[in-house]
């Protein structure tokens, strides 16, 4: 790519309450070797001093950080309306607060893009590490299975990009941005509607980026995971009611949301559900080692 023909990225990055890892997250996309990049970040009225240190690098940075700090919590997915709304890129990067970016993502990932027109959505692998030790847990495709295709791709397997990892073309993003009925996990009906308007999503098999796991985390926080999973429940139906034509897909994916909530709903009866809808031998296998058990063994 001609050092003089960089389109514009913006990293979009969403925070609450986590100046400890803010810093080490913007310090990561400033130091990419790409040049040409705007940087928004979305703080929900965080409390912890995160405004300061913020102003202190729209300062250093005059022109490349755009802020926008709520004075009111409003949660998830305003605040990424917030940050969808403000991008100005060709590409838009996502980040949450707590991540960051390894040498050479934004500019690979650009590179990536560039050469395939119809690559509307463009991921990568993550190293998943432990904020305590450092230490490296698992690599992101070690427990997602990386995936490529269309829209109906997308819609059958559900959320299987890390969204730290994923750049996407703007212009084929959704007019609305984030769906405000879902108010914590809409990233997904996100990526759907962004492949609804043409184009594939594409995977790039390297690590390009650390998604860290801390006490903190959203996925953590118990009250959060139940209403994760009524979201991507509901963004089924949403996809249902406008899409019809993706039943099939749409089916496989609303059982493995109830397969992986099994040990929180009928164990039983979830599994047997899941295994006559999609025939899924892991359902089965899990429902065999339960019944011969007598209901003692749930995996």
């Amino acid at each position: 790519m001609p050092e003089n023909n960089f389109p514009l990225v913006s990293v979009a990055i969403i925070t609450y309450n986590q100046k400890e890892f803010l810093r080490a997250c913007l310090d990561s996309v400033l130091a990419q070797d790409y040049p040409n990049l705007e940087v928004i970040i979305a703080d929900d009225a965080s409390d912890d001093g995160t405004h300061d240190m913020l102003y202190e690098y729209e300062t250093r940075y005059p022109g490349k950080i755009i802020l926008k700090l709520a004075e009111i919590n409003q949660g998830i997915t305003y605040n990424s309306n917030v940050a969808h709304f403000a991008c100005s890129g060709k590409y838009v990067a996502w980040m949450g607060g707590d991540d960051l970016m390894l040498p050479g993502k934004l500019r690979k990932q650009v590179e990536f893009m560039e050469s395939d027109p119809d690559c509307t959505i463009c991921y990568h692998d993550l190293d998943v590490f432990d904020s305590l030790t450092n230490r490296t847990l698992y690599r992101f495709s070690e427990k997602n299975t990386p995936k490529e295709g269309d829209v109906k791709v997308a819609v059958k397997y559900g959320c299987f990009n890390g969204a730290c990892s994923t750049m996407v073309r703007r212009d084929r993003t959704p007019k609305k941005g984030y769906n405000r009925e879902l108010p914590v996990a809409s990233d997904w009906l996100y990526w759907v509607e962004a492949l609804s308007s043409g184009g594939n999503i594409r995977y790039i098999d390297e690590i390009l980026g650390r998604y860290r796991r801390h006490a903190g985390n959203v996925t953590n926080k118990r009250m959060v995971v139940g209403r994760n999973t009524v979201d991507h429940l509901n963004s089924c139906n949403l996809v249902l009611a406008k899409n019809p034509e993706y039943f099939k897909e749409l089916s496989y994916c609303y059982s493995m949301i109830i397969r992986g909530e099994r040990h929180v709903l009928q164990y039983g009866a979830s599994l047997w559900f899941v295994f006559k809808v999609t025939g899924d031998l892991k359902s089965f296998f899990c429902l065999c080692v339960y019944l011969l058990s007598f209901g003692v063994v749930k995996i």
